[in-house]
């Protein structure tokens, strides 16, 4: 269950679900781009709606859904110590599971992490809630898989709105199947579209997994989030 080094362990949370797995949800936080403090709790709150959503409406189609502690609260350059510890994430799923599918749902840092770590192959599809993509990062990880971002306008952040949308144009020429949302004026929290964007993100998932049938339009670069209705 934990991956040692440097005196921490990456940790998976309990699984939310119950039943033969036939399909996983892995929920990435965000963190810092530098820091070697333990998982930042106030980010892992920040999902806290969206597991129990995808918890709700996925365990009678045998979706577990964890989420990801960290070893460490950053990235740290060249370490990319998020990224280190996804892929070990994604291997221990793999035992426990076999080769299901799996989504990852990066929010901010976990969000680079979550791109990073899409060519593992048990991984299906990607989701992203307000990434920090830097540029340059690269996109041929995403062949073959289904990828979400959503951000909001107003993000001028080191994650950044601009960031994605550059990250977006580059990956659409290896992977057609991208959806990107805007959210007029929204701020890298999120916080008041945390509704919306919740159950977009949980439509997205379950639909990759094949819980439930595709119910938004992909291919798409800059669409704005639609209301829940």
């Amino acid at each position: 269950m934990f991956r040692a080094q440097r005196g921490r362990t990456a940790q998976l949370t309990q699984r939310q679900g119950e039943g033969e797995v036939r399909g996983v949800a892995l929920l990435l936080p965000g963190g810092f781009v530098r820091g070697r403090g333990g998982p930042v709790k106030v980010a892992e709150l920040g999902l806290r709606d969206l597991a129990t959503e995808l918890t709700e409406r996925g365990h009678t189609h045998g979706i577990a859904v964890h989420l990801l502690r960290y070893r460490h609260s950053g990235w740290n350059g060249p370490d990319a110590d998020t990224a280190v510890d996804t892929r070990w994430a994604l291997d221990e799923l793999a035992r426990r599971y076999g080769p299901v599918p799996v989504v990852l749902v990066g929010n901010s840092l976990g969000g680079r992490a979550a791109f990073w770590c899409a060519g593992h192959p048990n991984v299906t599809g990607v989701a992203g809630i307000a990434p920090w993509l830097p540029s340059g990062d690269p996109v041929e990880q995403l062949a073959g898989r289904r990828v979400l971002i959503v951000h909001g306008t107003g993000d001028h952040s080191a994650a950044g709105a601009t960031q994605s949308l550059e990250y977006a144009l580059r990956a659409r020429t290896v992977v057609p199947d991208l959806a990107r949302y805007e959210v007029p004026g929204g701020s890298h929290y999120l916080v008041r579209q945390a509704a919306d964007i919740s159950a977009l993100t949980t439509a997205f998932t379950l639909a990759t997994l094949g819980a439930e049938p595709s119910a938004f339009a992909e291919g798409t670069v800059c669409t704005r989030l639609p209301s829940r209705v």
